[in-house]
């Protein structure tokens, strides 16, 4: 153990110190010390890969690292991966590599541990997010009574809790899931003057995401689809190559010299409409593995980022209204549709929107991504409608309160105007009232919640806050009240 230790995630807006830094290497020793601090704070740290502040805890820190072990159950068909849930993704890769197999679902990162990438709904494009596959979870959590037990979930709605639940339940030990055959995904870029010319794309292209260029306002669709041949095309490793040197490094470094060193407006712009363009070799096709392909090096450069999430059939209008936010930001007049002007007028954030008037210059693509509606309680792609999209936004400059103001707009106004969930491990400025009108489960996620920790142990003022959990006394008024009612008392 290691006391008053200092915890910073990798966007260094969190940065706090936790009086008690645990690293168990076993079930028995991660119970003791969940007994020890069953009056306490506890919360999980991994990867430190993300901007909320799932993870802070002046109490207690637990880093489950040692609990790494991917294994696979060739006996069941398909195969069934068991991995230790302080597991980074990239390990978990290349383990089932080895064996032929991939996960169901492969997000942009590997940083991650697979028990942080699901507790905060992390997905790629075209498929659901990685937390709707898991079968199974074990979690160390509390009984009736506060002592440290271990529960493996299987079903029902503790199951969609657990699957997507920001470390409210308890700490996840494992998780089981069902493998896919390792698969081969062709690749190449396509322009796109408008969005509905790139969500036309994604009928032959399913695996497609799409970027929404700045200060030139086109459209660039990574188009990908499974290819019918199980093997890499030969130009498949010049092509990583470039892809690595020209946009992991060589565009973060344009975006960082012009944005953050020069701060020149007049350069980002350029870079946008006519440097990255040039980059793009919309002719050249090309066939790697799914975890090669999929995969970016984004933990390169420090950033922040903020993602919303929006239904499918409100996609085009939600990106013409973050085009033009993002255009009247940079200084643009005339640029917002009257339509918002009244809308926002009616939502009484009007001056809020004037505010933002010429304090930004948005300097990084936005990304788009398509997800299957989760069969979870909370995952921002739960929903009534099949697709869910993913609009991102990044800034690489500091200090970041210009971006800061022009994101806490765009989650608030989007959250009224289109139903914008956050996402939940990415920079979230949303309240507790603003979310509960976002997620229709929320009373049954924090009913099994209590189920698993009745004590708030795992809660820290983050989850407190954003999930609106009562206090413990309102809380245990309103379930006597119902019991009382049920038993006709």
């Amino acid at each position: 153990m290691e006391t008053n230790k200092r915890i910073v995630n990798f966007g260094r807006n969190v940065d706090f110190h936790s009086a008690h830094y645990y690293e168990p290497s076993s079930e028995e020793e991660l119970l003791e010390i969940l007994n020890r601090h069953n009056t306490g704070k506890i919360r999980v740290v991994a990867s430190k890969h993300a901007w909320s502040g799932a993870i802070v805890s002046a109490d207690v820190i637990v880093n489950m690292r040692n609990f790494n072990e991917v294994k696979v159950d060739d006996s069941s068909e398909p195969p069934l991966a068991i991995v230790g849930g302080g597991t980074q993704m990239k390990k978990v890769l290349a383990e089932l590599a080895k064996r032929g197999l991939t996960t169901p679902s492969i997000g942009l990162i590997t940083e991650q541990t697979i028990a942080g990438a699901i507790s905060t709904g992390t997905h790629g494009s075209g498929k659901n997010s990685l937390s709707h596959y898991m079968e199974s979870l074990r979690i160390a959590c509390f009984d009736n009574d506060g002592k440290a037990e271990i529960r493996e979930v299987k079903s029902g709605e503790s199951l969609q809790a657990a699957r997507c639940s920001l470390g409210c339940l308890g700490i996840i030990l494992g998780v089981t899931f069902r493998c896919v055959p390792q698969y081969w995904v062709t690749e190449k870029a396509t322009w796109c003057t408008m969005i509905d010319d790139a969500l036309v794309l994604e009928d032959q292209s399913p695996l497609q995401q799409f970027f929404l260029l700045p200060h030139s306002w086109r459209y660039v669709s990574q188009e990908r689809r499974v290819s019918d041949l199980p093997q890499p095309s030969w130009s498949a490793w010049l092509y990583r190559w470039y892809w690595f040197l020209s946009l992991d490094i060589g565009l973060h470094l344009g975006v960082i010299a012009s944005a953050r060193w020069l701060r020149s407006r007049s350069l980002v712009h350029a870079l946008f409409r006519w440097g990255l363009p040039a980059s793009v070799f919309s002719r050249w096709v090309v066939t790697d593995r799914s975890d090669r392909i999929l995969v970016m090096e984004h933990e390169l450069f420090r950033h922040l980022e903020i993602e919303l999430f929006v239904a499918q059939s409100k996609v085009r209008e939600a990106a013409a209204f973050v085009a033009q936010v993002l255009q009247l930001a940079d200084g643009q007049r005339d640029c917002l549709a009257a339509l918002w002007q009244d809308r926002l007028g009616e939502m009484g954030m009007s001056e809020e929107l004037q505010a933002l008037r010429g304090i930004y210059c948005h300097h990084y693509p936005i990304c788009f991504r398509r997800i299957l509606a989760d069969d979870t309680l909370i995952s921002m792609s739960e929903g009534t409608e099949p697709w869910v999209y993913s609009i991102s936004l990044i800034t690489y400059v500091e200090p970041r309160e210009p971006f800061f103001q022009v994101g806490r707009f765009l989650a608030r106004s989007m959250a009224k105007l289109f139903g914008a969930r956050p996402h939940w491990g990415k920079w979230f400025p949303l309240s507790g009232g603003e979310v509960e009108e976002l997620y229709p489960r929320l009373e049954a996620f924090r009913e099994t919640a209590y189920e698993f920790d009745r004590s708030g142990v795992f809660r820290n003022p983050y989850v407190e806050e954003v999930f609106s959990f009562p206090t413990m006394t309102t809380h245990q008024e309103a379930n006597g009240r119902q019991t009382g009612s049920e038993s006709g008392v």
